[in-house]
């Protein structure tokens, strides 16, 4: 296809399938071939997230402001521009033919199935959000794989998005004039807690998993639940995202598997020495390399309703689109925007994943944990940005790296390591966001070659960290060094992660849970567990913070003295625990991002400076156990953590907020017009169940919106702490000979539409610590006392 071209029809063929909704609108889809089963959960999957998966489609072929008009500060113009550069749609018309014909009529089914469901719903009766007609498109798969690839550069190049449609050349007639859209400050960073248990350390001798994502409430990434049955082909149970088909976490009777967001990088940043006389044209060792432009033109509603093109040249190198990063992204170190001396490229190791879909398709299939490393194996680095943990029937737990890793050399792996102390840029853009900014005007920096990977410039899947046991293995979102604190992982490729460095609080309390157990897992400990809400920096610092408040009464802060002998009862009587019920956790939470604001409310800063905080600090021979205590008041000046708990009195007293207040008075999650309370903490907190917000959801939809903010380190705002990102999909599942036993909860529940009574009854129920069984077996099925059936076909 040409850049501006765009798909408008999609083959037809005949499907059908049968769909069963259980109890929470939960979709069993069934179909006597494979194509029918795609083509079932497309169809179920429109019926819940029409207007999120239209929305998408229309993202990726970048047409946003031929149906919306050019947004606030031209957003959809920039987002268009953005996307056609990025050429997901016109690369994807191209890739199908190549993929594997299972993959090819998986997406050519699904596609059909979200078609077929928007030709036959009334169009009144759709959510207010996709109810216009004129904003039906024809689905296509080269849209599906476009979707699955955008979904695959989430944590790399999608984040890089806003800074290219901006990227000119100094001084470029016709300039765009709007600045790039800013990266929301209060988004959340994805995460997850991933465990498997094996038979050693299970009651039942056979494998355990908890899958605990921490993803968003809405908007794009919002997990959606099905189960696909094909008889003696398929069965599967899990999650995907919309138009996403299969599944990316869940279970089969032999394999159940999560993911966790890794510490590994999965694009690079290069910086490109430019020549003096033409500021589209970069030196590469020593020659002279000229930048590819492309001239895009997309159309704008305008505002009496006629479409206007536009048409923007943009520019690529031999590495990727060209970016031009103003100074905000770095903290104010560093202005990375091109100017006539250098300008920033990037490659990403997740632009060319077309085989993602293959790989989860033969993870669903596999019949024994084997089958399942052989897929990580037969598709090596397909996996967009995650760790996978898996168990088996059989009692076998495994832990790996699966996603696309750079492969450097030793060379440029030193350069950066000099350019990070002394270039600000290399530096700020590693600490604030774990970016790798190179040299991209030397041979040097080049990606790799490695006759042993399945994709040229990513590292083999035999280097990735691995790990095989019987007891767990378990990861948190830090580098693979603790996957197993019996059997730490050394001695890897710098990329993967650091080792021997002190992990988040988070991944310390997932870690003491599973070496502290009293006994063998049942499934029932496991979702304790999972929703315990133990908070690790409470038991490190409450007890000496509850010492120095009694002794002291009061601090003065400014010129007021701040009575504190009411936070001291309060924190003495609380139970280190953020549920619904617990007084003080409010407290604690304020003292503690005041205690430490660099933090901004990320786990992943609360160990620096780690000898302001702790009394004793990190041993790598004691990670678990270390850092820990609180550090002793200075013997000259104002005690920091005292001063810490009188700014956080004032904080809450200002805005009118009890100090004993409970959680679930606070916390909250805003479905319609009920405010369903929420347990669970936030990741410098040290707790397993995240409960946080986040500013985008990267779709046009209507999101949940939030009052004033008083502490943007914690998020407490005039109404209180709003949620809408956090634990998503929270499952447990035991894997059995006589078949798997599972439970789960979708927290932010199965329909986006706020007609449905499946909107937040799932909420309702996370909110009450509830689980449901997930119905995996023919009868228990049909036993469901809320059992609908339907049949889907083409026509």
């Amino acid at each position: 296809m040409e850049p501006n071209a765009m798909p408008t029809t999609v083959g037809e063929r005949a499907y059908s399938a049968t769909i069963r909704r259980t109890s929470y609108g939960v979709p069993h889809i069934s179909a006597p071939d494979l194509p029918g089963a795609w083509f079932g959960q497309g169809y179920a999957m429109a019926e819940d997230r029409i207007c999120v998966l239209l929305d998408q489609v229309i993202k990726v072929r970048g047409q946003r402001s031929r149906y919306f008009g050019a947004g606030d500060y031209e957003a959809n113009v920039e987002s268009d521009f953005a996307y056609r550069h990025l050429r997901l749609v016109a690369d994807a018309e191209k890739k199908l033919a190549g993929l594997p014909a299972d993959i090819q009529d998986m997406l050519a089914a699904h596609a059909a199935g979200i078609n077929r469901f928007v030709a036959v719903a009334d169009s009144g009766k759709l959510p207010g959000a996709c109810r216009d007609p004129k904003r039906h498109v024809t689905v296509t798969p080269a849209d599906l794989l476009a979707i699955a690839t955008d979904f695959s550069i989430f944590l790399s190049g999608r984040f890089l998005t806003s800074f290219l449609s901006n990227a000119q050349p100094p001084q470029a007639a016709g300039a765009p004039v709007s600045p790039p859209p800013a990266v929301p400050a209060d988004s959340a960073k994805p995460g997850s807690n991933g465990w498997a248990i094996g038979g050693d350390l299970s009651e039942s001798g056979h494998g355990l998993l908890l899958a605990q994502p921490h993803f968003p409430w809405e908007g794009a990434l919002q997990a959606w639940e099905s189960h696909v049955t094909v008889p003696g082909k398929l069965d599967v149970y899990g999650i995907t995202v919309p138009g996403v088909p299969n599944t990316l976490v869940g279970f089969n009777a032999a394999v159940a598997w999560t993911l966790t967001v890794t510490t590994s990088p999965k694009a690079t940043l290069y910086r490109l020495a430019l020549d003096p006389g033409d500021p589209t044209r970069y030196r590469y060792d020593d020659g002279i390399k000229a930048m590819e432009s492309t001239d895009y033109t997309i159309e704008v509603l305008n505002g009496a309703g006629v479409l206007e093109p536009r048409t923007r040249k943009l520019w690529r190198s031999h590495y990727g689109p060209i970016l031009s990063i103003p100074a905000a992204l770095t903290g104010g170190m560093a202005d990375l925007a091109w100017n006539n001396q250098h300008v920033l490229t990037y490659r990403d190791a997740n632009i060319d994943n077309d085989s993602m879909l293959a790989q989860f398709f033969d993870m669903a299939k596999a019949t024994n944990l084997e089958g399942l490393i052989d897929a990580h194996r037969r598709w090596a680095g397909s996996i967009p940005f995650s760790n996978t943990i898996a168990t088996s029937v059989e009692g076998k737990a495994w832990y790996a790296d699966s996603s696309p890793v750079p492969h450097l050399s030793p060379a440029a792996l030193q350069a950066w390591q000099q350019a990070k102390q002394s270039d600000p840029g290399v530096a700020a853009l590693y600490a604030f966001h774990g970016i790798y900014l190179l040299d991209g005007s030397t041979s040097r920096d080049e990606w790799l070659n490695d006759p042993a990977a399945r994709k040229p410039g990513l590292l083999p899947f035999e280097r990735a960290p691995q790990l095989l046991r019987s007891d767990f293995v378990f990861n948190a979102n830090d580098s693979h060094w603790l996957s197993n604190p019996k059997q730490p992982l050394e001695g890897f490729y710098a990329l993967y992660g650091d080792e021997r460095q002190p992990p988040s609080l988070r991944t310390r309390m997932n870690a003491l849970a599973l070496t502290r157990q009293t006994g063998k897992f049942s499934l029932q400990s496991v979702m304790d567990a999972a929703l315990s809400n133990q908070s690790l920096a409470g038991r490190l610092f409450r007890t000496g913070l509850v010492e120095r408040c009694h002794a002291a009464k009061s601090v003065k802060i400014g010129t007021e003295r701040v009575d504190l002998s009411q936070a001291c009862r309060i924190l003495a009587n609380w139970d280190e625990r953020f549920d619904l019920e617990s007084r003080g956790a409010v407290l604690f939470r304020e003292f503690l991002s005041t205690f430490r604001p660099e933090a901004g409310g990320h786990e992943d800063t609360m160990m620096s400076a780690k000898d302001k905080i702790f009394a004793r600090a990190f041993d790598p021979a004691a990670p678990l156990t270390t850092p820990d205590g609180l550090a002793p008041a200075p013997k000259h000046g104002p005690d920091p953590a005292l001063l810490a708990l009188g700014k956080a009195v004032q904080t809450l007293r200002q805005a009118g907020i009890a100090l004993d207040a409970k959680l679930g008075d606070l916390q909250f999650s805003q479905k319609n017009a009920a405010k369903i309370p929420v347990h669970g903490g936030q990741g410098q907190e040290g707790i397993l169940n995240m409960a946080a917000y986040s500013g985008s959801n990267d779709t046009l939809l209507p999101g949940t919106q939030r009052g004033k903010v008083l502490n943007p380190a914690t998020g407490l705002t005039d109404q209180g702490y709003v949620v809408n990102y956090g634990t998503s999909f929270l499952l447990a599942v035991e894997l059995t000979p006589q078949g798997p036993h599972g439970q789960a909860v979708l927290a932010f529940s199965q329909s986006t539409d706020p007609k449905s009574p499946h909107f937040a009854d799932q909420t309702e129920l996370f909110s009450k610590k509830g689980w449901r069984p997930c119905l995996f077996r023919d009868a228990d099925i049909e036993a469901d006392p809320s059992l609908r059936r339907y049949q889907v076909a083409t026509p």
